[in-house]
C-alpha cells in the first residue's frame, strides 16, 4: 500500500469508528444548539456599542466567528484521545507492525481530527442561511460561505494538528496536555489581536475586525476598537446601532495568507511523528512493589523479570464494620490518587500553601487559591472514571455496598485534596473571623470534587472534567466573575450568595453522581 493510500485509510478508519459512537452524536447536538443560540440571537457579535444588520455577510461572519472563538477551544477536546484509542485498543500494535511510517501515521490522524472539526463546522454553518432566511434577505452563497472556507476550516486543521502533537508528545497526552491547551489557545488568540498581526491569527479573527471595524467607522465615526462575542442579557448596555457590513474584500494575497494555515497543520503533525514512540512500551517506566534497597520507580522491560510475590491479607471470623470498611476504602481512594506523581508536582502544591500563608489574604482568595485548586486537576479527573479507564468495573460494581461505599469514600478523598491544597486560605479565614469568606472556601472545596465524580460517573472518561473545570475557573475565580466565582475569590462573589449557590450544586452534582453510577453498574 502506498503513503498516500495508507494515510487516507487511517484518517478514513479513525473517523468512521469516531462518527460510529454516541459522543459524536452528543457533539453534533450541542453544536445545533449552538447555532439556534445564534439564530435566535442570544449569541451576537458587537463592536463597541454598535452591532451589524443581519445580511448573507453578517450571518456568515458571525457563525465563522463563532466557530473560531468557541470551536476552536473545545474542538481540541473533542477530537484529542485518538492516539491514546489506538494504545488502549492495541491497535496501534498492529499498525506498528506494518511498514506505515510515523509521519503517515501523524499525518492521518490530523485528516481524521479535521474531518469531525469539519463535521462541527457543517453543522453549525446551517445556521448562517436560516438566520438570513428568518431576517428576509438576500443569499449571496459565495459572501456567506467564504469565512467558513477560508476562516475557519483553517483553524479547525491547526487545532486538529495540535491535538495530535499534544497526544504523541507523552508529558502532554493526559490531563496535563488538556489543561495546558486553554492557556495555548488564548495566546494563539490573543497575541494575534494585540500585535495587530493578521497574518499570525490563526483564527481569522483579526481578518473580520478589521473589514468589520471599517464598515463600523464609516457609519459611525467614535467607534473604537472594541470587538466581542455576546451572550444576550450579559451585556453591560444595548447597541447604540447598527451598520451595514457586506463581507470581507477577499484578494490573493489575504486567501494565500489564509490558506497557508493548512500548511501549518500539515507541518504541526509532521512534527508530532518526532517524539511519537510508535506504541513501544518497552522503554517505559512500570510500576511494581519496591523491594528493600531499590528505588520505587526502575526502567525494565515490560515483560522481562520475576513476578513479585502476592501476599494475601487473612480472612477473620469478624466482619468489620461499616465505619471500619468505609476507611479503608476510603485510604484506598486516597492513595490511588495520590501514586506516581513526581517530587516536582509536591513541590509547586507546597509552594502554593506557603504562599497562602503569607501573601494578604485579599491576594491569597483571589490569586493563590484558585492556583492551589488547578494544580491538582489530574488529581481529581480520574474521579468516578478511574475504574473505566483501568477496566476494573466489574470488580468495583460487585463488591458490596458499592454506591455506599466506594462512590462516598472516593468523593471524601477528592475533598480531603481540595482542602489540604487551600489549607492556608481556610485556616487564615477563620482566623481573621471572615465567615463569608470561609463558606464560599468550604463550598469551593464541596464543590470541586462533585463536578468531578459527577462528570467521570456518566461519562466514563476524564477529559469532561479537564476541560469545563479550566473554562470555569478560568470565567469565574480567576476573573473574577461573580456569578461564577465557585471559590469565594471575590467578596463580589460572596456578597452575591455564591456559596450557598456553590454548596447546592455541589449536593445535586452528587446527586448526579450517583444516578450516573446506578446507570452504569446496570448496563
Amino acid at each position: 500500500m502506498s503513503g498516500a493510500r495508507a494515510l487516507c485509510a487511517i484518517a478514513r478508519a479513525d473517523f468512521l469508528e469516531r462518527v460510529r459512537r454516541s459522543s459524536f452524536l452528543v457533539t453534533l447536538a450541542a453544536t445545533g444548539w449552538l447555532g439556534w443560540l445564534v439564530v435566535r440571537g442570544q449569541v451576537t457579535l458587537r463592536l463597541g456599542s454598535y452591532t451589524g444588520a443581519v445580511n448573507d455577510a453578517w450571518a456568515g461572519g458571525l457563525v465563522a466567528v463563532t466557530l473560531s472563538v468557541i470551536v476552536s477551544l473545545a474542538g481540541f477536546w473533542v477530537v484529542k484521545g485518538s492516539v491514546e484509542r489506538d494504545r488502549a485498543t492495541r491497535v496501534g500494535e498492529i499498525l506498528a507492525a506494518t511498514p506505515l511510517s510515523k509521519p503517515a501515521y501523524t499525518l492521518g490522524k490530523l485528516l481524521s481530527n479535521f474531518a469531525v472539526l469539519s463535521a462541527i463546522v457543517v453543522v453549525l454553518a446551517l445556521a448562517a442561511p436560516v438566520l438570513v432566511f428568518f431576517q428576509g434577505e438576500g443569499m449571496r452563497l459565495g459572501v456567506m460561505f467564504s469565512p467558513f472556507l477560508l476562516i475557519a476550516l483553517p483553524a479547525m486543521a491547526v487545532v486538529a494538528a495540535f491535538a495530535v502533537l499534544f497526544e504523541t508528545f507523552r508529558p502532554l497526552s493526559g490531563g496535563a496536555g488538556n489543561v495546558l491547551w486553554f492557556f495555548v489557545w488564548n495566546g494563539i488568540v490573543a497575541l494575534p489581536l494585540t500585535a495587530g498581526w493578521p497574518k499570525a491569527d490563526m483564527t481569522g479573527l483579526l481578518v473580520l475586525y478589521q473589514s468589520m471595524g471599517a464598515a463600523a467607522r464609516a457609519s459611525f465615526p467614535d467607534y473604537a476598537r472594541d470587538f466581542s462575542l455576546t451572550i444576550a442579557g450579559l451585556e453591560e448596555n444595548p447597541a447604540r446601532g447598527t451598520f451595514v457590513w457586506n463581507g470581507i474584500d477577499w484578494n490573493a494575497e489575504l486567501i494565500a495568507s489564509r490558506l497557508a494555515w493548512f500548511v501549518i497543520a500539515g507541518l504541526i503533525a509532521v512534527v508530532a511523528a518526532f517524539p511519537f514512540d510508535r506504541f513501544d512500551e518497552s522503554g517505559r517506566r512500570v510500576r511494581r512493589p519496591k523491594a528493600p534497597g531499590e528505588s520505587e520507580t526502575e526502567r525494565v522491560p515490560a515483560t522481562t523479570g520475576p513476578l513479585p510475590r502476592a501476599h494475601l491479607t487473612p480472612l477473620t471470623s469478624a466482619s468489620p464494620s461499616f465505619l471500619e470498611l468505609f476507611r479503608r476504602v476510603y485510604r484506598g481512594e486516597l492513595r490511588l490518587m495520590l501514586r506516581g506523581r513526581p517530587w516536582w508536582f509536591w513541590a509547586v502544591a507546597l509552594g502554593l500553601l506557603v504562599a497562602e500563608l503569607l501573601v494578604p489574604l485579599e491576594i491569597a482568595r483571589a490569586r493563590i487559591l484558585p492556583f492551589a485548586w488547578i494544580w491538582p486537576i489530574v488529581l481529581w479527573s480520574g474521579m468516578g472514571s478511574r475504574e473505566t479507564r483501568d477496566g476494573t468495573e466489574d470488580l468495583v460494581f460487585s463488591a458490596p455496598r458499592p454506591l455506599a461505599l466506594q462512590l462516598p469514600a472516593v468523593y471524601l478523598a477528592g475533598v480531603t485534596i481540595a482542602l489540604a491544597a487551600g489549607a492556608g486560605v481556610g485556616v487564615r479565614c477563620l482566623a481573621t473571623l471572615s465567615p463569608g469568606a470561609f463558606a464560599g472556601w468550604l463550598a469551593g472545596a464541596l464543590f470541586v470534587p462533585a463536578l468531578a465524580l459527577a462528570l467521570g460517573a456518566w461519562s466514563g472518561a476524564s477529559k469532561p472534567f479537564e476541560a469545563l473545570y479550566t473554562v470555569l475557573w478560568y470565567i469565574g475565580p480567576l476573573q473574577p466573575t461573580p456569578a461564577l466565582d465557585f471559590m469565594g475569590a471575590s467578596d463580589a462573589g460572596v456578597a452575591a450568595a455564591m456559596p450557598a449557590v456553590t454548596a447546592l450544586a455541589a449536593v445535586g452534582l452528587l446527586g448526579m453522581a450517583v444516578l450516573g453510577r446506578r446507570v452504569r453498574m446496570n448496563r
